[in-house]
């Protein structure tokens, strides 16, 4: 391909760097990709048919594990045969047990589940339908069990603690619970107690508040030893929930009955498999991946990342036969998947991919409408643990985005909006990014105030953001998939300026941290402590981005691109000593701004004993969720739960982190700098606890 000269990244003064910008994008911007190709790409991707797909698969109720004749089932078998209709040829279904009792490395297996119906009606003080499946299915709050039951209600407040239920007895009997999370209340309630079924209100996100209609999703989620204990639930509206909550407030008995046609049983999770062969290096693969579970409707969470895979394999095949690209080198492998259970099946199956993938990427709600979902796109990277030079790829490609060219008839006339953000959990990018596979695999999606609800219909889906990030993907797939030995320079010279810029931008914020530090006087006690922390960034990163570049030259043959991409490698021991100087002047610089003496860090024996031990992983998977809920005693998870934003917050970003980097090589220390590079600065003693519950349930060994 020929690829525009590209313009050098200039090192400016010290204050210039400290302003410097994160991403910036002009008319001139050098695309790794020709825009010759880039021109037919835009042309070809269509957010209207996109959008039409997305539409059709959100009239199935996809509840992962569902069996024979289930909706799931049936939206696979539908889009296997649209796809053949469009010329794949390589399609297979492959079928993983879901019982609740099958294991896929330490991950357990959803239980099979069926509905017919279910209706929620209020018998007292008056008669009236609360919920009916069939026309919201969200309000069946899926893996509920079959059966009837008339009974008055008990109130629980929010039903999530042992304090909720005291002095009530609601054995056999309907509880109503404010607030959300309706699986935490179904095990208190229902699993602890024997009440025969629950009902909760939404929870108290405050950009939910707004829409008093919305229903939320709520899974039960059983094992396959609670199937026989588990019940039913219905999840309500805020308008539903008050309206019963004035019902209480009053202080009249309500009662209810609730009829549920549905069955849990030994169920199978389907994962949809097309491939494109390579015709000069078949091993090598591009691996485009997707959730299609999800309730109805699930538009943009995930029928438009469904929708979007479909439009890209169409698309390829269509440019090939039209001789707008050749034929492919690598393999491209598409993976329509039940969410995170369906993909650590799959990949039980498949562990030479370990060696097969060159990269991946999961398309996870790529249709949003910005106004509507109060959104923007996200580019989520692979992270450090995980060499590649995909994220660097994409990254190149997104102000091409902007383009007026890029609106679609149908769709909104928005600006490209877009982050690009650090490696976090939540989707099926986890299981590829975990160093038992070590794909680098960046997840293209958007945040939705409308996701997991009754109102994540195709309206808030949009024709022009669809065909942008569709384009974006598919761009960079026919780059790799056809990348030569010029392809793979150009790529590195990329991966190489953004790689200093990175490096940079890392300086740029530990100075800010020791201007902070030494500022403040509650902190300047600490601030050689951070200062010897932060010393080791500069080293550390180059590492990491070194071997993002060595991964380039899996692209090329020449012997001569490899030792320029060398040559590259070796320049940033240069940027280290740079950023080192950096540093040390503006340290020296503050302590005598403000008047501090300059001390040398003394490291405690938390520090000694993380800079001894290097830890070594002892199994495959991502830790799920709850392993260490369910492993460890009361008292050893409680501590967990009490530094949830140490671990990363909701997503416990830097909990699997810590994790893929336990390669038996890295100290504990090392581990807890890298982590620091990656997030924010993160606590010795924290890795230090987290590890050693690890090596607690035998997870990991110290070397």
């Amino acid at each position: 391909m020929f690829i525009k000269n590209k313009k050098k990244l200039s090192v400016f003064s010290l204050i210039c760097i400290l302003l410097l910008p994160v991403f910036v994008f002009s008319q001139d911007h050098s695309y790794l990709v020709d825009q010759d190709l880039l021109d037919i790409i835009r042309n070809e991707v269509s957010g209207e048919r996109a959008w039409d797909m997305a539409s059709k698969i959100s009239r199935f109720h996809r509840i992962r594990g569902g069996g024979e004749g289930s909706d799931y089932n049936r939206c696979v078998e539908y889009l296997a045969q649209e796809l053949r209709k469009i010329g794949l040829k390589e399609i297979n279904i492959k079928k993983y047990r879901a019982d609740g009792f099958k294991k896929y490395f330490l991950w357990r297996s959803p239980v099979g589940w069926k509905v017919k119906e279910a209706e929620l009606w209020l018998v007292e003080p008056r008669r009236e339908l609360i919920a009916r499946f069939s026309d919201q299915a969200v309000s069946l709050m899926p893996y509920s069990q079959g059966g009837e039951v008339e009974s008055e209600v008990i109130y629980v407040g929010k039903g999530k603690s042992d304090a909720d239920y005291k002095g009530k007895n609601v054995t056999g009997k309907l509880v109503f619970a404010a607030g959300g999370k309706g699986s935490e209340v179904h095990r208190q309630a229902v699993l602890k107690r024997g009440a025969s079924g629950v009902i909760v209100g939404p929870s108290d996100r405050e950009d939910r508040l707004q829409y008093p209609d919305l229903i939320e999703v709520y899974r039960l989620s059983p094992s396959g030893e609670e199937r026989e204990k588990t019940r039913f639930g219905f999840a309500l509206s805020r308008r539903q929930e008050k309206e019963l909550l004035s019902l209480f407030e009053s202080g009249k008995k309500v009662i209810m009955r609730a009829r549920v046609e549905a069955e849990l049983f030994d169920g199978d999770m389907p994962v949809l498999e097309a491939k494109i062969v390579g015709k000069e290096f078949p091993l090598q693969e591009i691996i485009i991946m997707g959730h299609l579970d999800h309730y109805k409707p699930g538009a943009n969470d995930n029928a438009s990342g469904s929708a979007g895979m479909f439009e890209m394999a169409r698309n390829i095949i269509s440019l090939v036969e039209k001789g707008d690209i050749p034929p492919l080198k690598r393999t491209i492998r598409f993976l329509w998947l039940p969410e995170m259970h369906g993909a650590v099946a799959y990949l039980t199956e498949h562990q030479a991919l370990k060696e097969k993938g060159i990269c991946g990427m999961n398309l996870d709600m790529i249709g949003e409408d910005y106004a509507l979902c109060q959104a923007n796109f996200n580019l989520t990277r692979s992270p450090y643990s995980v060499p590649g030079y995909i994220n660097d790829v994409l990254i190149n490609l997104l102000g091409w985005l902007d383009a007026k060219e890029f609106f679609s008839p149908r769709g909104s006339k928005h600006r490209f909006n877009f982050r690009v953000r650090p490696n976090s959990g939540g989707s099926d990018h986890v299981m590829f990014n975990d160093s038992s596979f070590s794909i680098p695999t960046p997840m293209l999606g958007h945040g939705d105030v409308f996701h997991h609800t009754n109102m994540d219909t195709p309206d808030k889906c949009d024709p022009t953001e669809m065909k942008r990030i569709i384009s974006l993907a598919l761009a960079a797939t026919i780059l790799l998939a056809n990348a030569d030995d010029e392809d793979a320079l150009k790529i590195a010279r990329e991966v190489y300026a953004q790689a200093n810029l990175r490096m940079m931008q890392r300086t740029q914020k530990s100075i800010r941290l020791l201007h902070q530090f030494a500022s403040h006087p509650n902190t300047r006690e600490d601030i050689a402590e951070l200062q010897a922390n932060i010393a080791n960034y500069p080293r550390l990163l180059a590492q990491i981005e070194a071997a993002n570049l060595r991964e380039v030259k899996e692209l090329c043959k020449a012997s001569t691109v490899k030792k320029a991409i060398d040559e590259l490698i070796a320049g940033l021991d240069s940027q280290v000593s740079q950023e080192n100087d950096k540093i040390n002047f503006m340290y020296n610089l503050f302590l005598k701004r403000y008047k501090i003496d300059k001390k040398k860090f003394q490291p405690n024996n938390l520090y000694k004993k993380a800079s001894a031990i290097r830890p070594k992983r002892l199994f495959k998977g991502p830790l799920p969720w709850d392993y260490l809920r369910e492993k460890l005693d009361e008292k050893s998870y409680s501590w967990h739960e009490k530094i949830r934003d140490m671990e990363g917050g909701i997503s416990r970003s830097k909990a699997p982190e810590i994790i893929n980097l336990m390669d038996g090589k890295r100290t504990l220390l090392d581990i807890r700098h890298i982590v620091s590079c990656e997030y924010d600065e993160t606590d010795v003693e924290f890795v230090l606890h987290y590890a050693e519950d690890l090596i607690k349930l035998g997870l990991i060994e110290f070397k």
